[in-house]
């Protein structure tokens, strides 16, 4: 066993962290690493410091005696691009068996429950994200299936909820970060907010909670300006009240044609705000996609209008996602021109216009959208 911890700064460092005393067992079995060295790492810096290291027998099995540390993310690694991330408590050990070339699927991970709750919720969200991306290439080749439709909105709600109760569940505990990915802080900041405070005690000196603790400081700041702002706003979305003509833009398309509103004139149009970036836009795209493809040969078009900053991005979405319609942006994020025109604070957002461009509704989605488009068309 090779002990990396013997610079005096580097222990400087682990005791002004908050270092317990003693140390803890660390057992690995690597298949297909016989020989190799196993290291065991903290991170400082957003890099990989080696604590410690042991070279793998026959078998690929090693084990580590290392000192105790705050609760915190570690990693086994036998490279940068081959390791397995694990959250250790104080001087809790761990036992880990996985294979080389894909630690970060591993077979078991017993005596930490921490890093034993993270691997099962990953498994769970590789089960998801298989089922989701089997039933988008069903919906993108089959728009009109309304079963894979209905299963894709229930699988992603499901999930969200899922994510939910596994941070309620595990409190406290860097694991929480895994499944908070996987949510809009600005729709659940409360519980970004209490999740923030619980770790505050758990792992108050770790790098990642304060990575963590700064953006939803960001965001609870900027919901509160939000909130000082709403007068604002609603003076912003009376700029084009429901009757009114919908102020005309014209835009690039990602193939460098320039799209004017008042050039669909003569159809129902749907100005749709987005963004790649955007989650929620995402979820949303197939029933959108839906409507597009049951009413656009009755004249039904729409414009899609991305909020994004990097052009490909904004393909790749459109491509991705299957989107038919008319795309357009200038790529000026939330400065988009168009956005601006229209007041555009939060996305996604739409503007339903008539054939004479007029405005309609604002902000129809989902069932909604549908409802108002068979009220239009028939049917």
């Amino acid at each position: 066993m090779k002990n990396l911890l013997l610079l005096p700064s580097l222990a400087l460092l682990l005791a002004a962290c908050g270092a317990g005393s003693g140390t803890r067992t660390i057992t690995a079995t690597v298949e297909g690493a016989g020989g190799k060295t196993l290291y065991f790492d903290r991170f400082a810096a957003n890099k990989a410091v080696h604590v410690d290291s042991v070279v793998l027998d026959a078998a690929g099995t090693g084990t580590m005696e290392v000192p105790a540390m705050p609760m915190d993310f570690y990693r086994l690694a036998l490279s940068d691009q081959d390791n397995i991330v694990l959250v250790l408590d104080s001087a809790e050990g761990v036992t880990v068996r996985t294979t080389a070339g894909s630690m970060g699927v591993p077979a078991s991970v017993e005596g930490s429950e921490h890093s034993k709750a993270l691997y099962a919720f990953y498994a769970e969200a590789r089960r998801f994200d298989q089922q989701r991306d089997s039933l988008r290439a069903l919906i993108n080749t089959a728009p009109e299936d309304q079963a894979s439709l209905q299963r894709f909105n229930d699988l992603n709600k499901g999930f969200y909820e899922r994510s939910k109760a596994f941070v309620q569940e595990h409190k406290g505990s860097p694991i929480v970060l895994a499944a908070l990915s996987r949510m809009d802080m600005g729709q659940e900041i409360e519980l970004f907010k209490s999740t923030r405070d619980a770790l505050r005690t758990t792992m108050p000196k770790s790098e990642f909670y304060a990575g963590f603790r700064d953006q939803v400081d960001r965001v609870e700041q900027q919901l509160k300006a939000q909130e000082a702002q709403q007068a604002e706003m609603e003076r912003l979305s009376n700029l084009i009240p429901v009757g009114s003509e919908a102020p005309d833009f014209s835009q690039q398309s990602p193939d460098g044609r320039t799209i004017a509103l008042s050039s669909l004139r003569g159809k129902v149009v749907l100005i749709d705000f987005w963004a790649s970036w955007c989650k929620p836009c995402r979820m949303e795209n197939p029933n959108v996609k839906k409507v597009y493809e049951k009413y656009h040969r009755k004249g039904f078009e729409i414009l899609g209008v991305s909020l994004d900053r990097d052009m490909d991005a904004w393909k790749n979405a459109i491509q991705q996602d299957g989107l038919p319609w008319l795309h357009v942006s200038d790529l000026g994020f939330w400065n988009n021109a168009a956005a601006q025109q229209y007041g555009i604070s939060s996305i996604p957002f739409t503007v339903l216009v008539d054939k004479d461009g007029k405005v309609i509704d604002k902000n129809l989605r989902g069932p909604a959208l549908e409802a108002k488009l068979a009220e239009l068309f028939g049917g």
